[in-house]
């Protein structure tokens, strides 16, 4: 059996328990985070800050938001946090790009909720994981 290299950056963060989880990492320069359950919103922020603080967390990263299976309550405040944590969205022309997944088409209001805060991103909601990926895998116009 081999070591682990502890040299090697961990480009991931899990926090919560088996049935009500956030779940932060990145796959080939894509941020994905996954809701699942009714964590507590502030281990979204959490999360996001210790990505953030190792550097595998860019705040120009094309991001995939997973929430088709959280039935939470949504902590307003932790989502205030989060996008004061940086200047999201600021080192380029275009504007960052987030997709939600969600079935419920009433996740649209929380969407459009959150876009107010991060007002240098574009915020949308997809029902569709694929079509999701490809809106964010799309060249900017």
């Amino acid at each position: 059996m081999q070591a682990q290299d502890l040299s090697t950056p961990t480009t991931e963060v899990r926090l919560g328990d088996r049935a009500d989880y956030v779940d932060i990492r990145v796959e080939g320069g894509l941020l994905l985070i996954e809701v699942v359950g009714a964590p507590e919103t502030g281990k979204i922020y959490q999360a996001m800050q210790q990505g953030f603080t190792a550097g595998w967390i860019q705040t120009e990263m094309p991001t995939l938001v997973d929430v088709s299976d959280f039935h939470g309550r949504i902590d307003w405040s932790a989502i205030k946090g989060l996008s004061q944590m940086a200047d999201w969205g600021s080192k380029s022309d275009t504007p960052s790009r987030v997709a939600y997944i969600s079935p419920d088409p009433f996740f649209a209001l929380v969407v459009k909720a959150v876009s107010i805060l991060f007002t240098r991103s574009t915020h949308r909601l997809f029902a569709d994981r694929q079509v999701a990926l490809l809106w964010l895998r799309a060249l900017p116009n």
